[in-house]
């Protein structure tokens, strides 16, 4: 089943006024959208989630031709936002090289991206790791890197991955990506904060090159975290309060109803705060937030709390702290749109890493 869109979202939307834009939404504004980029390779997207990699690879320059994952809800989001990319709703392990290349109309690819369920390395997960259905799926990528052999991929996760069993976990998938693919790997550790993205949301990332020569570094951080007591010169994460401004009339923005038991209890939650009986989050306005959290399919999510209404926030305001621009538009009900939104990395923060990719590849070409 293929899903397209014959809307996009370069309709025209509501946006800030210019008087009330801060310097982070300047710069969420500045992201050309989806049909204005100008193209120098292409790229593939597996587990696209909300597409989070999939619009930081394009903003750098890499034109998203297929993207997949389980979930239709996930692919109707890609297909609304990339309306000329083919977008297959299907389990990974169906999923063969050959349809792939069918379905995108290119033999050769530039890049893959993705980033695997991480539920079974996650903190909040069970962390039963490669035991776990969902930890297997890590090598069902590494097939399809084999399969397609694209220039060069990105695999991203959760850090908890680096101390499962010891660490024994993580050397043993980097150890089979090396011995499976042949790709020269090089592997990182980063936080979206240093990225000037006001949340505190850190991910590993394994960038493999097929060519033996290639020499990546990973880009350099652009904030600093004021606890720390540096010279470097750059400035301070950006606070949560520069993403929820200036959201009225945007997409996405529909405000949870609570109760007054809810409400009240939320209002006594101090900034930086949780609740104590549903255990969520008060936003600081002048901190990065925590990590944007994914919810459950029943529609359960535990979204943060506004840091000065009784509130959620919104799925418009969870996607502002993603560093998804406001004409990125999530679809179906709210629980999947919040569900897209946490389960994607952050567009800045692959655009960052997407770019330093480009420039390996730049020398190759």
């Amino acid at each position: 089943m293929i899903m397209t869109s014959s809307m996009g979202p370069d309709e025209s939307l509501p946006t800030p006024k210019k008087k009330n834009i801060n310097p982070y939404l300047e710069r969420l504004a500045s992201l050309p959208r989806i049909g204005k980029i100008k193209y120098r390779y292409n790229a593939i997207s597996l587990f696209s989630g909300g597409g989070g990699l999939d619009l930081g690879a394009a903003l750098a320059g890499f034109k998203v031709v297929f993207a997949s994952d389980v979930e239709p809800e996930h692919c109707n989001t890609i297909a609304y936002n990339f309306s000329d990319c083919a977008t297959l709703p299907v389990d990974v392990q169906q999923l063969k090289g050959a349809q792939i290349r069918k379905m995108a109309g290119v033999n050769q690819f530039d890049l893959l991206v993705g980033g695997p369920p991480c539920q079974a390395f996650s903190i909040l997960g069970k962390r039963e790791s490669f035991k776990d259905p969902r930890g297997k799926l890590v090598y069902e990528y590494a097939r399809l890197v084999v399969e397609l052999k694209p220039k060069a991929f990105v695999f991203e996760n959760v850090p908890g991955l680096l101390t499962l069993n010891g660490g024994k976990d993580w050397l043993e998938l980097l150890e089979y990506f090396k011995k499976e693919t042949g790709y020269s790997l090089f592997t990182s550790r980063l936080n979206a904060a240093d990225f000037g993205i006001p949340q505190i949301r850190k991910r590993i990332f394994i960038i493999g090159f097929r060519s033996k020569k290639a020499k990546f570094s990973f880009p350099d951080s652009l904030y600093d975290n004021p606890e720390k007591k540096s010279n470097s010169g750059k400035p301070f994460w950006l606070p949560a309060r520069y993403a929820l401004e200036s959201v009225n009339g945007l997409p996405n923005q529909r405000i949870r109803p609570h109760g007054e038991r809810v409400k009240n209890r939320y209002s006594a939650v101090p900034p930086g705060g949780r609740d104590n009986i549903d255990h969520t989050d008060r936003i600081h306005p002048d901190k990065p937030s925590g990590t944007v959290l994914v919810g459950s399919r029943a529609g359960g999510g535990r979204p943060h709390i506004h840091p000065s209404s009784p509130r959620h926030i919104t799925v418009r305001e969870a996607a502002r702290l993603q560093s998804f621009p406001d004409w990125y538009v999530f679809q179906n009900t709210e629980t999947w749109q919040y569900r897209a939104v946490g389960n994607a990395v952050p567009p800045l923060l692959a655009k960052a890493v997407c770019s330093s990719i480009s420039k390996v590849l730049n020398r190759f070409s």
